[in-house]
């Protein structure tokens, strides 16, 4: 099971589609680093073996593990995350925390 705890001792990068989306949707790397350390839900994605981690402010961070590092995938709004759960469910997504 993955906690919030397994990002100690990785180390995190934003990939270059990451930067772009915080970007777009106007979300600071605080409020990013804010979604992995303090998630109030974390979603594995069976098909694309990533996790979702949502912050309190509605922040959804997609993220990888590549050995010692954390990817960053992606950065979504609530309204993008909720679209995709809606969509694909329990197909695809898995309520881990």
């Amino acid at each position: 099971m993955v906690t919030p705890t397994m990002l100690l001792g990785t180390r995190p990068i934003l990939s270059r589609h990451a930067m772009e989306r915080m970007r777009e949707r106007r979300v600071g790397l605080e409020e990013v680093l804010e979604a992995l350390e303090n998630p109030i839900q974390i979603l594995y994605d069976e098909w694309n073996d990533v996790y979702i981690a949502v912050s309190p402010t509605g922040v959804a961070v997609v993220y990888a593990y590549r050995g010692p590092i954390t990817e960053i995938v992606t950065v979504m709004t609530r309204k993008e995350y909720e679209a995709l759960v809606s969509k694909y469910g329990r197909k695809r997504y898995r309520v881990i925390a």
